[in-house]
C-alpha cells in the first residue's frame, strides 16, 4: 500500500522543508519513499506544491489529481486550490490562516466554510498561532509536521530535528492526539 500526501502553500512557509520532513519520517519508519515538486516556485509568495509518496514500493513521486490520502495545507488559500488531489474519503489539514493577497481582501471565516462538506475530513489546526506563542512564526511548519506525522504514523524518530523545531513539532503531535 503506497500513502499518498500533497503538500501546499506559499513560497517562504517552508513546504518544501515539510515534505523533505515527511519523508525522512517515512524514510525511517522502514518505507520507499519518493517526492516530487511539481508546480510552483520556492520563491516567497508564490503557490508550492510538493508531492511525498511512501510506502512499501513506490513507483511514481507524483500523486494524480483525487489520488491524495492527505492533503496538508500551510495556508488556507492554497488549501482551496488543492482540491483537485482530495477524492471522498481523504483528509485535508489545513493551518488556520489566510495569507492575505495585496489589494484582495478575502474573509478568512469564507474560507474556512467553503473547506467543509465535501466529501473529505478536515482538520483546521491553529499552527501559525502555536509558532508564534513558542516563539517565532517560522516553525508554523513543524507544528503542522507534527500534526501529520502523528496522524500517519510518522511520530516516531525525528531526533534529527533541532530543538526548537522539535519543540513546535511535539506540540503537533500533541495536538493530533488530542483531536483525533
Amino acid at each position: 500500500m503506497v500513502t499518498s500526501v500533497v503538500v501546499v502553500g506559499v513560497g517562504g512557509q517552508g513546504v518544501v522543508t515539510l515534505a523533505r520532513w515527511l519523508g525522512r519520517a517515512a524514510a525511517a519508519a522502514g518505507h520507499d519513499v519518493r517526492i516530487a515538486e511539481v508546480h510552483g516556485l520556492s520563491q516567497r509568495g508564490g503557490s508550492v506544491d510538493v508531492h511525498v509518496r511512501f510506502g512499501e514500493r513506490v513507483r511514481s513521486p507524483t500523486v494524480p489529481e483525487g489520488g491524495a490520502d492527505y492533503v496538508i495545507a500551510l495556508e488556507a488559500l492554497e488549501a482551496l486550490r488543492a482540491f483537485r488531489y482530495l477524492r471522498e474519503g481523504s483528509s485535508l489539514v489545513v493551518n488556520k490562516r489566510v495569507i492575505q493577497v495585496p489589494g484582495k481582501y478575502v474573509e478568512p471565516d469564507l474560507v474556512f466554510k467553503s473547506l467543509v462538506g465535501k466529501g473529505f475530513v478536515v482538520r483546521i489546526v491553529p499552527a501559525y498561532d502555536i509558532a508564534v506563542k513558542l516563539g517565532d512564526p517560522l516553525y508554523e511548519n513543524a507544528v503542522m509536521f507534527g500534526y501529520a506525522a502523528a496522524l500517519l504514523g510518522l511520530a516516531g524518530a525525528v531526533d534529527w530535528l533541532d530543538e526548537r523545531n522539535l519543540k513546535a513539532f511535539r506540540e503537533g503531535v500533541s495536538l493530533a492526539q488530542r483531536s483525533s
